[in-house]
């Protein structure tokens, strides 16, 4: 068994490399070799994920970043003789809040290399995989704002998604949609936004989807309706904590397959990352990645 650490330097605003010293003393006497790759540009995560999976050993490769350092690799892996670890180190670390019970990268990883692996299910929109929560809408533009409140020096994640949430209001866009989601009858809807969830929190720890689950093979959907700003303002809170459920803009989706067609571009974000299109095409992809536990 090879141990992997795939580190992104620049994550948690250096948490990453402050590791590295960690990583050499914990195998200093490890039975089992190991190597740490330090990524250089976006999307490098992706590549050295790729080269490792395709040397076709046993392996055991680590994200030591952020959620979007995770994204990257999890795009890379293919093959179950891979076995992913998270070791946290970013400002929202919301992927792992519904996997592992425990949070200390210095734990982790002291504990991760003799952990067992179980089977996760992954999403998959417009092609690229993801491992927590994709959505479209006014929350995928709060991440591109929230991304900016983060680069200021003593802005925590949760405080910058906050910051993000009320600049967003201010610009607040409505989008009339088409949706089709399995089998049934296309409808068309007012968006606020939409998540498609494999697990339950994203935005530094905000519970989007209390029901959601990595390991049942469906992909939870929380579709919300356009309240208005002031209505929004209220809603807010209620969607933080997961108590948003039951309310009149909320609709709960339980599926396999979703597609969401827009008349304009719509912002769309998954594990963090943002980019752009008219239509989504999103799935879930049953006990397709191998994640240590502890």
């Amino acid at each position: 068994m090879i141990h992997v650490f795939i580190v992104n330097p620049v994550a948690g605003k250096g948490r990453s490399s402050a590791l590295i010293s960690s990583i050499e003393e914990r195998f200093r006497n490890f039975p089992e070799p190991y190597r740490i790759e330090i990524t250089k540009h976006p999307g490098h995560a992706t590549e050295i994920a790729k080269t490792l999976s395709a040397e076709g050993v046993p392996m055991r490769i680590y994200s030591v970043g952020g959620d979007g350092t995770l994204n990257e690799i999890i795009n890379g892996i293919s093959g179950l003789h891979v076995e992913l670890g998270i070791i946290p180190c970013g400002s929202g670390n919301d992927t792992i809040r519904s996997i592992y019970s425990i949070t200390d990268p210095h734990v982790l990883l002291k504990i991760l290399p003799l952990a067992t692996s179980t089977l996760l299910d992954l999403g998959k929109i417009n092609g690229r995989y993801f491992i927590n929560i994709a959505s479209i809408g006014f929350d995928a533009e709060v991440v591109t704002l929230s991304r900016k409140f983060k680069r200021i020096p003593l802005i925590s994640g949760p405080m910058a998604y906050v910051m993000g949430v009320l600049t967003a209001v201010i610009g607040l866009r409505k989008r009339k949609v088409r949706i089709i989601i399995d089998d049934a009858p296309e409808r068309v809807n007012e968006l606020l936004l939409c998540a498609f969830a494999n697990g339950k929190f994203y935005g530094g720890g905000m519970k989007a989807v209390p029901q959601a689950d990595m390991t049942d093979g469906i992909m939870d959907i929380c579709e919300v309706e356009n309240p208005g700003r002031i209505r929004l303002l209220k809603f807010f809170p209620a969607f933080m904590k997961g108590e948003h459920t039951g309310l009149k803009e909320v609709t709960m989706h339980r599926c396999k397959r979703a597609e969401i067609i827009g008349s304009r571009p719509f912002p769309i974000n998954y594990d963090g990352e943002i980019t752009k299109d008219t239509r989504v095409t999103v799935e879930i992809v049953p006990g397709s990645l191998r994640v240590l536990i502890p």
